[in-house]
């Protein structure tokens, strides 16, 4: 009986460290799934309106993998997390800047013109949002 202790202690010994790399491989995974910005674009934003407005124009920024649908990943994901929707209904537009290409970015510091755009606020600034998007359609949460 002895001689099978060590092939047991063997066994587990191999299952726990499997279960620990898979852990660590689903981890990664997820933690770059939730930090998409951090890989490819990172939002940028500035305060539009009065200091108490909750209005906020948001544009994002990267290197040559930040195209346009990664700009557009990134400005909805900010969207959805920044603003909660329970406190308050919230309006907003994405406006596409048409002069440039899908694959706008370059590979040097100059970072040239962000490809999307969006105006957001809380419905008490409504009226902002909808002067600041203009002809674009406005979306509700």
């Amino acid at each position: 009986m002895s001689g099978q202790e060590p092939k047991i202690k063997n066994l587990f010994k191999t299952f726990f460290i499997s279960l620990v790399v898979m852990a660590a491989i689903e981890w990664f995974k997820y933690g770059t799934k939730i930090n998409y910005e951090w890989f490819h674009c990172w939002p940028e934003q500035e305060s539009v309106g009065s200091p108490d407005s909750s209005v906020l124009k948001l544009w994002a920024r990267g290197g040559p993998s930040c195209d346009k649908r990664g700009e557009y990943k990134t400005i909805l994901k900010r969207i959805s997390r920044d603003f909660e929707p329970n406190d308050e209904h919230l309006s907003f537009c994405i406006i596409e800047n048409k002069n440039l290409p899908h694959a706008h970015y370059p590979i040097h510091e100059v970072k040239g013109e962000p490809g999307y755009w969006a105006y957001v606020g809380y419905n008490h600034d409504s009226e902002l949002v909808t002067e600041m998007c203009g002809e674009h359609a406005i979306y509700n949460f």
